[in-house]
């Protein structure tokens, strides 16, 4: 099975589903959309934004949606009702943490960079907990098996140590976290490749 995105040469919304398919051997086909031409692509869009998949025909808008999707797909949603809404819940709470990470890179950079460093223990705490709180921390974010809240946090992680490389120092559950999800085999192929090397992570150019 095979998928293609549209999105812009970034890491940016896409990388969590980029690490899922890499991860699986899920073959992800990529549209990579030049900001000149932004213009008179968005009106062909579903909600005149990026990134989009393409299911054979069925086209499926929002990153949240769109790794959702997949993951349904490839059984990378959980084992039970319980399992899935537990990974609901970390995901929308990743979600609260990289809206804040997402407004100081496009919003408040030179101005909020520092203040904002400070506070990521603080904004991640709950996180460190809930991970606490599935075997110790010492596997994945819920249950016994991977799931794409798992890229998603990976993802965030990353980006949150790309800003400020000591910034997981006072979190161990999260810090060992990501350390040992970086070096799953297929993940660490991945981001060991060039195309992924250049990439930047934010559309602005700032990280």
């Amino acid at each position: 099975m095979s998928y293609k995105l549209d999105y812009f040469d970034v890491r940016g919304r896409a990388q969590g589903l980029r690490y899922l398919c890499a991860d699986h051997d899920i073959t992800l086909e990529e549209n990579q959309v030049v900001f000149a031409d932004w213009p008179k692509i968005k009106p062909t869009t579903v909600f005149g934004q990026l990134p989009q998949l393409h299911d054979g025909n069925f086209i499926v808008a929002q990153s949240n949606a769109i790794i959702r999707h997949v993951a349904r797909k490839h059984g990378l949603y959980g084992k039970n009702e319980h399992d899935k809404t537990k990974i609901d819940m970390l995901n929308d709470q990743q979600e609260d943490v990289r809206l804040t990470y997402l407004k100081l890179i496009y919003q408040e950079y030179e101005k909020e960079k520092d203040n904002y460093i400070k506070t990521i223990p603080e904004k991640l705490a709950t996180l460190e907990k809930f991970l606490g709180n599935n075997n110790g921390g010492k596997g994945f974010f819920v249950g016994e098996h991977v799931s794409f809240a798992d890229y998603n946090m990976f993802d965030l992680l990353d980006n949150l140590l790309t800003l400020a490389p000591h910034s997981l120092d006072t979190l161990p559950h999260l810090k060992a976290f990501h350390d040992r999800f970086g070096k799953r085999e297929k993940i660490a192929k991945f981001r060991s490749t060039e195309n992924f090397k250049k990439m930047p992570i934010n559309g602005n150019g700032k990280q």
